[in-house]
């Protein structure tokens, strides 16, 4: 249909908005994204609604996130989204700089991403400061003055930053609240795991 706005991947839009549950996602995927455009019933009105708004805050934050280096191979900025659009945005800087550990995120919460070879690493994990810092210093140790390819195990690297995140408090922790997004600040962002081994043992092999 020419002119469509919804686009076809409207579902995985609609996942993000953080009003979007099981039961509400199950009744959209009965629906075309033609059907969405037209929103002739109030339910599809609603969902059209709820992925323009999600489409709305990923354009924003794309466009207007700036990112600051913080040495070699890795950039920063903060972010702190309305919806769940912190790992799309991440994916989205880290696809546009190869080679680059994207960090997205606010003082208590982060979001990273690395584009490698065709694969993209993620994570998630405590504030923007504390993610950076270790990140810093983890790849100053691993280039050792290096310009060429100084990711020897990028993969290595990912799951180590992992398990240095764990911590037994934090196991059962609350998702964090969300506040509207700032469109003239910064943005930047890692996960938790069950594992202690820290970036430190992972310099030393």
């Amino acid at each position: 249909m020419v002119g469509l706005r919804v686009p076809q991947s409207f579902l995985y839009y609609l996942s993000m908005h953080r009003m979007a549950g099981e039961r509400l996602l199950s009744e959209a995927g009965a629906f075309q994204a033609w059907e969405i455009e037209a929103a002739v019933l109030p339910k599809q009105a609603r969902i059209k609604k709820m992925v323009f708004e999600v489409m709305g805050e990923v354009h924003r934050m794309e466009a207007f996130v700036r990112l600051a280096p913080a040495g070699s191979h890795l950039l920063y900025g903060f972010l702190r989204p309305r919806h769940r659009t912190e790992e799309h945005i991440c994916d989205h800087f880290a696809r546009r700089n190869e080679g680059t550990a994207i960090v997205l995120g606010s003082g208590s919460e982060s979001w990273i991403a690395l584009f490698r070879q065709g694969r993209i690493y993620r994570g998630r994990g405590p504030g923007l400061s504390e993610t950076v810092e270790r990140l810093k210093t983890a790849i100053s140790d691993l280039e050792g003055g290096a310009e060429a390819d100084w990711w020897p195990d990028a993969e290595g690297l990912w799951q180590v930053y992992y398990d240095s995140q764990y911590c037994r408090e934090r196991k059962n922790i609350q998702a964090f609240k969300r506040r509207m997004p700032r469109r003239d600040q910064e943005s930047a962002g890692l996960r938790l795991v069950q594992e202690c081994r820290t970036l430190d043992d992972f310099i030393r092999t």
